[in-house]
Parts: structure tokens; sequence; C-alpha cells
């Protein structure tokens, strides 16, 4: 009966996921691909608002068919490993729309190398979030020059906590829907944790 009276007139506990946690949520669980252990990354692309939809995605991975970091080690050259391409070039490759591009939004896990930042910018992208920081990536350390020149381009850096609690957020959300993939938020934390 107070399921009942929750359904028709109760309201959700747990408003839905905004679209900027949404596009966290969809570019963390992409990282989970990656087979990079120096960063499992990945890189969404939508297209801008208010339409936002996702265009392409790619996480940092060796090319199809070769070896990766986890089956054969890394290759560092430069202190860098060059045998993965980075998510945001796996992202762009993937692409079919580059028009529809125009403006988007790239959401990243780490922070974007030089080149991949300019990449992106070369490629339209209107805004640049990154979820958390890695400064390893070649020329890291002056992206954000590079952002302020580029008239018209926002960026955010999305704090890893903040992704963290999104995950939760989604989670508690899923919980309180009727046929919730979660169901019971307290029994699925428990055989999770």
């Amino acid at each position: 009966m107070l399921f009942y009276f929750w359904m028709h007139f109760g309201k959700r506990m747990v408003e839905r996921l905004t679209k900027t946690e949404f596009r966290q949520i969809v570019t963390w669980a992409y990282s989970l691909r990656s087979s990079c252990d120096r960063l499992h990354t990945a890189t969404t692309l939508w297209t801008a608002e208010p339409e936002h939809r996702l265009l392409s995605a790619g996480y940092n991975g060796a090319p199809s068919g070769l070896p990766s970091c986890d089956e054969t080690g890394h290759l560092i050259i430069d202190g860098h490993c060059v045998r993965s391409n980075h998510g945001e070039d796996n992202a762009l490759l993937q692409c079919r729309d580059f028009d529809r591009l125009k403006g988007g939004i790239a959401t990243i896990l780490g922070t974007p190398c030089y080149n991949c930042a300019r990449k992106l910018i070369s490629a339209g992208v209107g805004r640049i979030e990154h979820i958390g920081a890695y400064y390893n990536g070649p020329g890291s350390e002056n992206i954000f020059v590079l952002f302020q020149q580029v008239k018209g381009l926002s960026w955010c850096n999305i704090k890893i906590e903040t992704l963290a609690c999104t995950v939760q957020k989604a989670m508690k959300f899923s919980s309180q829907l009727p046929g919730g993939i979660c169901g019971n938020f307290t029994q699925l934390c428990s055989l999770v944790l």
C-alpha cells in the first residue's frame, strides 16, 4: 500500500542525473575497457546543447589487433607510453559526423595531453570537460594556455570526488525507480563492497 502511494503521489528523493553528470558516468564506463594501466581513461564526444547526443567514444588502448600494455607491457619513449592510442584519438577516429561535433562537448577522464587538446580544438569542440587531473601527458603543462587562446572555447575540471558522488547518485536514483536495475540499493552495496 505504501509503495502504491509513493508511486502515485510521492516524489523521488534523488533527482535524475543532469546532462553533465550523465556525461561523467558514460565516460567513466568507457574507461573500464582501457588497456593501459598508466591511466585507464576515455573520452566521449557529444553534440552541442540543447541536442546533447553522444556522437562517439574511445578509450586508451593499442590499435586493434596489436598487443596492449596489459598484455606485453608499456612501450616507453621519452617517459611516455606510445603503445596505446589516447582516448581522444580513438573517439575522434570513431566519430562519423564532424559537422555535428562543431561546438559540441568532449568529456575526458583525466587531463588531455597537448596534442589531444589541439586535435579536439581542430575538430571544432566548443567545450572540454576533464574529470580529475593527469599531468603526465606530453605538453600537458601548456594546455590551459592553449585553452585560453581559443576564442569561444570553454573548459572545466570536474573533481574526481564529484564523479564518485555522481556514481553514488546514479545508484540511488536507479534504486528508487520502479523497475530500476539497482532495486535495493543497500543490498547492491553489500554485494559490491
